[in-house]
């Protein structure tokens, strides 16, 4: 036969399972169970007064947050400190937890409005966080410096961001993942993530007078090391603590989840194993 006849069966055939696939789409899509709003979250709204060796003190949303965040998108601030030492052992820390409303730029990624504050983001690197019970989360150290428009010397402030994504029944260090899992989960789960945003922050405050600070002296170093034993401090904080979830192996970069904070969720998720995770 003439190649025309195969070419044109080819395209035939080709069409015909093309065609086949948008249907089976536009089923799936038009068949699937409305995903259900608003409840699927997995955190509690609280940051603990005490957590081990810190005591917080809550912090009011600044006059850029409740500008920027949306009015239905729920925030609680504590600034952690460790009470009943001399100034120079003290540390001090500052938590947040975001928590999205309908409005879906509650959530976003702090890469983009750390800069509109003055910050220039120096690295980047995910770390991960051994917790009590062995097992491990995963969350993202930024490197900052700003210059210090306070000082006459103009000097260079630096400071350390660490941040992670929590659904309902996962966590991830990837803007990318999370809204992919947004979509995902929603087809084909019925599950509508709330997602919440945890962070802590503190100063990198070698070569600051301690008197001035209010803190000790803390290089790199030793500032990340601070800001890793909050989170698993705070993660250890009954009725904040929420219970550890194995991974459901989906390849590479999978990894093991915590979705601090936080509430009930995690103990169903793990009765159903149904989750998914990523370092």
């Amino acid at each position: 036969m003439p190649l025309s006849f195969y070419a044109s069966t080819f395209m035939i055939w080709r069409s015909a399972i093309l065609l086949a696939l948008s249907a089976a789409t536009a089923l799936l899509c038009h068949s699937s169970p409305s995903a259900r709003g608003g409840d699927d979250v997995g955190v509690l709204t609280e940051l603990p007064l005490v957590a081990g060796i810190y005591v917080g003190e809550a912090e009011p949303q600044s006059d850029m947050e409740k500008k920027l965040l949306p009015a239905d998108t729920t925030q609680v601030k504590r600034t952690y400190r460790t009470p009943g030492r001399r100034v120079e052992e003290r540390d001090v820390a500052h938590a947040s937890l975001v928590i999205a409303g309908q409005d879906t730029r509650s959530i976003h990624r702090p890469e983009v409005c750390l800069p509109g504050q003055g910050w220039t983001i120096t690295d980047s690197r995910v770390l991960p966080i051994e917790l009590p019970t062995g097992q491990q989360l995963y969350v993202r150290d930024l490197s900052l410096e700003r210059l210090d428009q306070r000082s006459t010397d103009r000097r260079v402030l630096r400071a350390h961001y660490i941040y992670w994504f929590v659904g309902k029944d996962v966590t991830t260090t990837s803007d990318a993942k999370r809204q992919w899992l947004s979509f995902s989960d929603s087809v084909f789960r019925q599950v509508n993530h709330r997602w919440a945003y945890p962070s802590v922050m503190a100063f990198v405050t070698q070569g600051m007078n301690p008197q001035q600070s209010g803190q000790r002296e803390r290089n790199d170093t030793q500032t990340v090391g601070m800001l890793l034993d909050l989170v698993r401090t705070l993660g250890d904080q009954p009725p904040v603590a929420q219970d550890l979830v194995p991974p459901r192996e989906l390849g590479v970069g999978c990894g093991l989840l915590l979705g601090l904070g936080f509430g009930q969720q995690a103990q169903a998720a793990l009765q159903a194993d149904v989750i998914l995770g990523e370092i």
